[in-house]
């Protein structure tokens, strides 16, 4: 059975977890350092949710609840499960966790995105409800 929780500390537990499920996702950025573990944890728009299979974390995803003029939004950013604990719900879990966080936030509405070669998220999501949108992402490096 699997058991999400948020990440209340930034345990070095929780640390080398990321360190070893993040590359999986993106291996072309780096592992977050304690430091910035440490400003997830204590960002109150933020909620890093941990997917432990007893005492093994085998998957995250973080939410961010955030207001714009129009929306109070819930934004699911680096959802990933361990390659070993894939196609047993984990990934379904999390995203369901997600949601629950941005509802008890009042969220109105949920945004994700997903690259393309991701083949089995590309699936769960509209599953789950998730409508694909007609959108153009622009992304600016500021640092």
């Amino acid at each position: 059975m699997v058991r999400i929780e948020p990440a209340t500390d930034a345990s070095a537990r929780v640390h080398a977890a990321l360190a070893r499920l993040l590359p999986q996702l993106n291996a072309q950025l780096p592992v977050p350092t304690m430091e910035r573990l440490r400003a997830i944890i204590a960002d109150p728009a933020v909620t890093l949710l941990i997917a432990s299979d007893g005492a093994e974390i085998v998957g995250t995803a973080t939410v961010i609840v955030y207001t714009t003029p129009f929306w109070v939004k819930a934004r699911i950013d680096d959802v990933v499960v361990d390659e070993a604990a894939r196609g047993r719900g984990v990934g379904e879990a999390l995203v369901k966790a997600c949601l629950d966080v941005g509802r008890a936030r009042g969220a109105q509405v949920a945004e994700l995105q997903s690259g393309v070669q991701r083949e089995a998220a590309n699936r769960l999501y509209p599953r789950m409800g998730f409508k694909l949108r007609e959108s153009n992402l622009y992304r600016l490096q500021l640092g």
